[in-house]
């Protein structure tokens, strides 16, 4: 899964065009930008997360509108939403044509549209080959942070990082999460704890442990491992905490 992300801040934009050094600007503390993540095969399973707040709710006929009465999403796609309480999987599919909503569950049309919050990972395979544009906002605000809770030990929850970044689960600022992903213990990520990484090509998970005792933080099933394991922009992933975990992410 390839990614293409751009940010921009507010203040940013209006600093390019201040020609004045006596211009007093006042600056937004909120971040908008897109990310591109591709999805190329039909029929595949790839783990994504919404990267941004977009519209209303993030609800799927926000994050997929429809345009010019084309979907935006190949119809037929499916949408796999987790259930950490029931261990188990609700199935959507696409259908602007059928369905007032643009949705269809395994029973037909529904009413709603499924909603897709920031924080929650889920599975989309394709209809069609597709690239996914999401543009919205940076669901935190320069200088906060957002506390995701995963209260039970040895259940499986589907996440995103709740502020776009990439790079390795290690990156971030252990007190605030700035930075990066913060799953480290000094950013209260108990050790013992599970990270499954999914492979779209083969169809199956990368196993890490978080061990602050491993040089890099983590271990997969062969022991200690050199480099931490990283994600992407808009890619999901599980969480298996060792003991209630708050996730704390900031920018």
């Amino acid at each position: 899964m390839r990614t293409k992300t751009l940010l921009l801040t507010a203040a940013a934009l209006l600093a390019a065009g201040i020609t004045s050094t006596q211009a007093q600007p006042v600056y937004s503390q909120n971040v908008v930008g897109y990310a591109a993540v591709a999805t190329p095969s039909p029929g595949v399973n790839y783990l994504i997360t919404i990267p941004f707040a977009i519209g209303v709710s993030n609800g799927a006929n926000e994050v997929w509108p429809v345009t010019g009465g084309n979907p935006t999403l190949p119809d037929g796609s499916t949408v796999l939403i987790w259930n950490s309480g029931n261990s188990s999987y609700a199935t959507f599919y696409s259908d602007s044509q059928g369905s007032a909503s643009g949705w269809d569950d395994i029973n037909g049309p529904i009413s709603y549209s499924p909603k897709l919050p920031v924080g929650q990972g889920f599975f989309l395979s394709p209809a069609t080959p597709y690239t996914n544009t999401f543009a919205g906002t940076v669901a935190v605000n320069v200088g906060t942070s957002n506390k995701m809770s995963l209260p039970s030990p040895g259940v499986n929850y589907l996440v995103g990082c709740p502020v776009p970044y990439a790079g390795a689960l290690t990156n971030g600022t252990p007190a605030t999460g700035a930075g990066g992903p913060n799953l480290t213990l000094a950013g209260g990520f108990p050790d013992g704890s599970t990270i499954l990484i999914w492979n779209s090509g083969t169809s199956s998970y990368t196993t890490y442990y978080s061990d602050s005792q491993s040089s890099s933080g983590y271990d997969d099933v062969n022991g200690p491992i050199p480099v931490p394991p990283a994600i992407t922009v808009g890619q999901g992933f599980f969480i298996s905490p060792a003991t209630p975990f708050i996730w704390t992410v900031g920018l």
